[in-house]
């Protein structure tokens, strides 16, 4: 079982994008069986709503505080299910060459909770207080806006309509999330733009230097205090070498993003996947 779950975080690129899946599978079969074993028993309907998934009845929400995280990985239809795994792995592996492990658990948990907030913000005046908010849709959408707002032009080959740029594949994503399951429910929409923007934020303020997930990290030697800059005086042939260098960098990584594209992540070697996220962080330095 152990060596079955070492191939799949191989392929997901992700320890953390590998046991998101792997938890949101394991409790949509464990709430099924439930619901099955319910029904047999005279208890109808998702019985198991109140005690998993946020309820738009802020009292309810209070004694159940639990649910804000829980309902992120409970999805009641299969198709919800599908969709939304299939979007955080597509995403979560090519945000993964650019950034850590930490940054997509943190995009995740991050864009769930202010999903949570939505929806119950917006179901206090808009929807009925039986309203329930279930699924990963909102941490889902967290994900495919960073990885779009890092990557928006990256290539992909797509069955059907040839080579697409990642935004534009992350802008219909966006679009059947907020067309589909929910559609009619003011709650559940809110809730997707909460993550949507949570997603954007996070974006918006790594690429100005402020990583919020750095304390999310449990290895703290990483994020010691920076050091002062010195003055130092600069070899101009140094300069020169490391620009260089640089562009070779850039090169190199256009080459592995490039294979990606045509082959898949799956297609690189172990050494190559680390390659990646080593240029991956040195460039965006």
């Amino acid at each position: 079982m152990e060596d079955i779950f070492d191939r799949w975080t191989r392929y997901c690129g992700s320890r953390s994008l590998a046991w998101l899946i792997a938890i949101n599978t394991a409790v949509f079969i464990v709430v099924w069986v439930a619901t099955l074993i319910g029904n047999s028993t005279g208890l109808y309907g998702n019985f198991t709503m109140p005690w998993l998934c946020v309820s738009a009845e802020i009292k309810t929400t209070l004694f159940h505080p639990w649910t804000v995280v829980s309902y992120m990985v409970t999805q009641y239809s299969f198709l919800h299910l599908l969709f939304n795994m299939l979007w955080l792995l597509w995403f979560g592996r090519f945000l993964m060459t650019t950034l850590a492990d930490r940054h997509l658990l943190f995009l995740y948990i991050g864009g769930g909770l202010t999903g949570a907030i939505f929806f119950l913000g917006i179901s206090a005046v808009a929807s009925p207080s039986s309203a329930f908010l279930s699924g990963a849709s909102a941490s889902v959408l967290a994900v495919i806006t960073a990885c779009a707002f890092r990557t928006p032009n990256l290539r992909l080959m797509m069955f059907l309509f040839g080579e697409v740029k990642l935004k534009w594949v992350a802008l219909a994503c966006v679009v059947l999330t907020f067309a589909g399951i929910g559609g009619g429910n003011p709650g559940g929409q809110a809730a997707h733009i909460g993550g949507l923007l949570f997603g954007l934020l996070f974006s918006l303020l790594l690429r100005r230097g402020t990583d919020l997930s750095a304390w999310f990290s449990f290895n703290r030697t990483q994020h010691s205090s920076p050091r002062k800059p010195r003055n130092v005086r600069r070899d101009p042939q140094a300069v020169a070498r490391a620009a260089a260098g640089r562009v070779s960098d850039m090169e190199r990584l256009d080459t592995l993003l490039d294979k990606i594209r045509l082959s898949g992540y799956a297609s690189l070697t172990p050494a190559e996947k680390q390659e990646l996220n080593h240029l991956s962080r040195k460039i965006d330095k």
